[in-house]
């Protein structure tokens, strides 16, 4: 008897432990598995914003996806198209070359990419933070501005390298922030020639409050920490243009900078517009609670699943209806366990069974042993708020011997921001932005 193929797209956490859970089913020839992953390895990103601050070390920060996915087959490349009645998948290996693969199931678990807008000199200018690389580049570029402030004699050079502007009051760019502006006040200190110098630190955000994910008064809380940091928020405010590094911004201030961080939301991949999926009004493949795509009609397209960042599942949990899961980590990784279970019954002809998942909570971590969280309703800050952070994260990462260097990292360089550290990057970041500008554009 043929094994069924299960081709799964993406090695983001959906994707990386739905293989997991298919291992020993690989490993007893139960099903052929086959992980479709441009990269090679997973990426936890809750902790992009402490590889910035330097509390995290990159390679601390990714799983390699080899020995743990050993039962899998790894195809190193990306999608280029799907065609689901076919049930093949076309995937371009990092050679070049075009390879078809059948299926008979397929899991879209492509995960989403930084969202942008056609803004004037934005796919130019910014750097996005979606990617390890980005977050470790980024932290030697603001203090390697640092640096070039104290250098030049040039007053208004050193004004626009002190100068970083972050677009996104979400959580991302709110621990982006965070992290970044204290590790560099330390830098700073240590250059006499900036004695009486001042940097200049800007959070934009469109809406009306930063870390919406949070209650009302833990994100005034917040509000309040950053603006004691220093740190300038600018609510109800937009990004006009950011032509050659000025940012005009709609309030009429215009900031010449070297260092703009896109931290502005993300959207689903953009590669599902060349899958022949039903998509919801915001561009997620639509789901039902069993983790099966469907048509609008609700009836599944038969081979069809998707979880994680780019799918719609319904919550049905919700008082209100109707209702979705937040694309986050606590849900990704649920449904990848749901899902796995639902593809063996699928395979044994049984029935199906639905996500349900009551969120555990919210966490943020703004370093310096400050954070805010709710946990099981219960609303935290401080010195709280950032350990239960850490505890949650150092369980959540898919590796032991990660976790264990995660905590002596945290234990040894928590207080103290880590002098800075050139790291390498494979593509530079602002080249990764502005693949993912084009992208979106030609979509």
């Amino acid at each position: 008897m043929t094994e069924p193929h299960i081709l799964i797209l993406g090695a983001g956490f959906a994707g990386f432990t739905l293989a997991r859970d298919l291992r020993r089913d690989a490993a007893a020839h139960r099903v052929r598995l086959t992980v479709v992953e441009p990269e090679p390895y997973l990426t936890y990103k809750p902790l992009l914003p402490e590889v910035a601050g330097g509390e995290t070390q990159s390679r601390d920060s990714v799983v390699p996806l080899r020995r743990p996915l050993k039962n899998a087959e790894l195809v190193a490349g990306a999608l280029q198209s799907v065609d689901t009645g076919a049930r093949v998948a076309v995937v371009r290996t990092l050679d070049g070359t075009e390879r078809a693969i059948t299926y008979d199931h397929v899991v879209f678990a492509l995960g989403a990419v930084t969202k942008t807008l056609p803004i004037p000199g934005l796919a130019e200018t910014a750097i996005g933070f979606s990617s390890v690389e980005e977050a470790a580049y980024l932290r030697d570029h603001v203090l390697e501005r640092i640096r070039f402030a104290a250098a030049t004699g040039d007053a208004a050079e050193r004004k626009r390298a002190l100068t970083f502007v972050f677009v996104g009051g979400g959580y991302t760019g709110v621990e982006a922030i965070a992290e970044l502006q204290r590790v560099a006040a330390a830098e700073l200190d240590r250059y006499r020639e900036l004695d009486g110098e001042r940097m200049n630190w800007l959070l934009i955000e469109v809406a009306g409050r930063i870390a919406a994910e949070l209650p009302e008064q833990l994100s005034a809380w917040t509000l309040r920490l950053l603006r004691k940091r220093g740190i300038q928020v600018l609510l109800h405010t937009e990004v006009k243009s950011c032509e050659h590094g000025d940012v005009v911004l709609s309030n009429g201030e215009t900031h010449p900078t070297d260092t703009l961080i896109w931290v502005a939301g993300v959207t689903p991949n953009p590669v599902l517009d060349r899958a022949d999926v039903p998509r919801g009004p915001k561009g997620h493949v639509q789901c039902n609670a069993s983790l099966q795509a469907v048509r609008d009609d609700g009836t599944p397209l038969d081979g069809v699943w998707a979880l994680g960042d780019d799918a719609q599942v319904p919550d049905l949990t919700a008082e209100k209806q109707p209702a979705y899961y937040p694309p986050n980590a606590q849900n990704a990784i649920r449904q990848a366990r749901v899902l796995a279970d639902n593809l063996r019954r699928s395979i044994a002809g049984e029935s199906l069974t639905e996500y349900r998942h009551r969120s555990l909570g919210t966490l943020a971590s703004y370093s310096g042993m400050r954070g805010a969280a709710v946990v099981r309703g219960i609303p935290l800050r401080g010195v709280a708020a950032w350990a239960v952070d850490k505890v949650y994260h150092a369980i959540a990462l898919p590796s032991v011997s990660r976790r264990f260097l995660l905590i002596l990292g945290w234990v040894g360089n928590g207080l103290t921001p880590r002098d800075a550290a050139p790291v390498g990057t494979v593509q530079e970041p602002r080249e990764r932005f502005r693949e993912a500008a084009a992208a979106q554009e030609k979509n």
